[in-house]
Parts: structure tokens; C-alpha cells; sequence
């Protein structure tokens, strides 16, 4: 039995793995950063023709880089004309003239912020002047009227204690959103929080919503709740699985042209219709009750945190199945 319906609400294409960027952070440990793939134009059309037969309202452009694609224009602009939400994700390095050609198209602009110290972020990043550059994009995107601009910042453990900056940087407009991550789980890094780093997160985070309740809406990515203590401060400040990752709100498709229930989770075998998908042995092997331990199946808070993460990586073995390292009765 599925943990929740699978009704997905954007199809994320990895249209290239070429980046620009050397962020130590990156969701794929690295393995990103010795791309030089664009996946080819046509498949990319086909994709978002899927989304559109399937009825998935919003399509999401990703990469690496998503900006260095030669037709991610031609791309944005399609999705738009299908009918689809189009949102962008971007480390705000791309050309301006193209990013001005661009916004009257998309509806929401994903903009990585993971330091607001300049040096820092250099430093992180392997680029020069990144602040200033993303702050650029930021005022751009704002003066063209852009729907919604989300700041992503992978909760980083050097983070601890600074949280606030982010949210008063997001008040400069009731347009920006800012998305704290959970700091996921890559082939290099598998274990990148320890339990501590949950709890501190999940304490600061439960502040800054009673402070900030407009700016602060919790950490996004899955999270298993009873990472914390208590487990109520988890289910709180924690949106779960079945609230923000795949497959219950997205499908994901590789820079290879697979259909995954997320990134580097689950690759499907067949990629028919949406409801075949639903009832793949994929889907139920990461996305049913019964991938979980009993510890999961017999939660209250199953329905929402889904066990947490399923990046193999991040995974291990316990009661006869796989469950996230952060889970709390392990």
C-alpha cells in the first residue's frame, strides 16, 4: 500500500550535468561537476509533452547548471506555451540578457544561496563574486516581475546560529521565498548531519517560525520527524516526504533521459503513463509502507514523514529494511 497518493505537481528534467560551479555541497557529491552532457533537444520536448499528457502542471528545469543548456530559452518557452508552471533553478551565473529573456516566462526562479558571507561562498563554490552576482540576479528578477523567487540554502553545520540573516534578507519582498534543505546525503558524503545537527537546526528553525511566521516555514527535504526529540518538534519544523519529494509530489528525469522518483532514487524501468507508474515495483519498493520498518508503519506521523530520505547512500539496514541514518530508534 502506497505511504500517500501519488499525485505529482512538476516533472524536474535534468536537461544537462554540466556546471560551472565546484559547490561542496552539491546534491550529487561531485559527480555533477565532470559533465559535459546537454540532454538533446528533442527529448527534452518530449518530456515536457509527457507532463503535459499526464496532466502535471509544472515542469522544472535542472541541471547542473541549468543556464548553460544552448536551448534552455527554447525550453521555458514551450513548457509556458503547453500550458505548464515553469520553474528554473539556477546558481545566478548565467548571462543577464539571458535571465531578462527568460523571466517573462517563469514562474518561479530557484536561486542557490548557501552563504550570505561573500568569502565563504567563494570558497564553497569555486566561484569569484558569487554574492554579488546572485544579489544581481535577485534585484533582476524582482524589478521583472518574476512570480516567485525562491533562495535555497543547504543547511550546511556551519550554519548553526545564523539562520535569522536568511530570513531577514528574504523580507526585502513578499515575492521571495526562502527555502532552508536539509544538507542531503551524496555517494561522497553519505552522512553530511549528525543527530546534534538535526536537533540544532530543528530548535533554531522552531524559533524563527514564532518570530518570522511569514518568512520561516520550516526545513524542506525529507526528514525522518523522530530525528529530534521530541518527536512533535520534528513533525513541526520538518515538511516530510509525502509534502516535498518525490514521487508523491514530483518525478524526477536523469541528465541520462530516466525517469526517477527523485534524484539518484529509484530509477524506473518503464515510463508509460502515470498511473503504470504508480503501480511500478519502484515506486512501491520506495514509496509504500511496506519499504519501511515497523517502526515507521506503526508511526502517527507516518502519513507525512514517509521514513525520510531515500538516497541509497543515506540509507541503512534495520528490521529487514532500509531506512534514513537519521532516523531516531535506530
Amino acid at each position: 500500500m502506497l505511504i500517500s497518493p501519488l499525485n505529482p505537481l512538476e516533472l524536474k528534467i535534468e536537461i544537462t550535468d554540466a556546471c560551472n560551479l565546484n559547490c561542496t555541497f552539491c546534491y550529487l557529491g561531485g559527480e555533477i561537476r565532470q559533465g559535459r552532457s546537454f540532454m538533446p533537444d528533442q527529448e527534452v520536448l518530449g518530456w515536457i509533452d509527457w507532463a503535459v499528457d499526464n496532466g502535471i502542471p509544472g515542469v522544472r528545469f535542472t541541471g547542473g547548471e541549468a543556464t548553460m543548456h544552448p536551448q534552455i530559452e527554447m525550453f521555458c518557452c514551450y513548457a509556458h506555451l503547453c500550458g505548464r508552471t515553469v520553474i528554473l533553478n539556477t546558481n545566478g551565473t548565467g548571462d543577464t540578457v539571458l535571465y531578462r529573456r527568460l523571466f517573462p516566462v517563469v514562474d518561479d526562479l530557484r536561486i542557490s544561496l548557501p552563504s550570505l558571507d561573500a568569502g565563504h561562498l567563494d570558497r564553497m563554490t569555486g566561484g569569484l563574486g558569487l554574492l554579488h552576482q546572485k544579489e544581481g540576479l535577485i534585484e533582476q528578477a524582482l524589478e521583472a516581475d518574476v512570480p516567485r523567487i525562491c533562495l535555497l540554502t543547504p543547511l550546511l553545520p556551519e550554519l548553526h546560529g545564523t539562520l535569522e540573516k536568511f530570513v531577514r534578507f528574504a523580507k526585502k519582498s513578499p515575492r521571495l521565498f526562502w527555502m532552508p534543505l536539509r544538507y542531503e546525503s551524496t555517494p561522497i558524503l553519505p552522512r553530511p548531519w549528525t543527530r546534534p545537527d538535526a536537533q540544532a537546526f530543528a530548535e533554531e528553525m522552531a524559533d524563527l517560525m514564532d518570530k518570522h511566521p511569514d518568512q520561516a516555514r520550516g526545513v524542506f527535504l525529507a526528514m525522518p520527524f523522530c530525528a529530534v526529540r521530541p518527536t512533535e518538534l520534528g513533525a513541526r519544523v520538518f515538511h516530510g516526504r509525502t509534502r516535498d519529494c518525490g514521487p508523491f509530489v514530483a518525478l524526477n528525469v536523469s541528465a541520462r533521459g530516466r525517469m526517477q522518483a527523485c534524484f539518484d532514487v529509484c530509477e524506473l524501468k518503464e515510463t508509460g503513463n502515470l498511473e503504470e507508474i504508480r503501480k511500478s515495483p519502484e515506486i512501491l519498493s520506495c514509496a509504500s509502507t511496506e519499504a519501511l520498518p515497523a517502526e515507521c508503519r506503526h508511526c502517527a506521523y507516518l502519513a507525512r514523514c514517509a521514513g525520510g530520505c531515500r538516497k541509497p547512500y543515506g540509507l541503512v539496514q534495520h528490521g529487514g529494511r532500509n531506512i534514513d541514518y537519521l532516523a531516531g530508534y535506530l
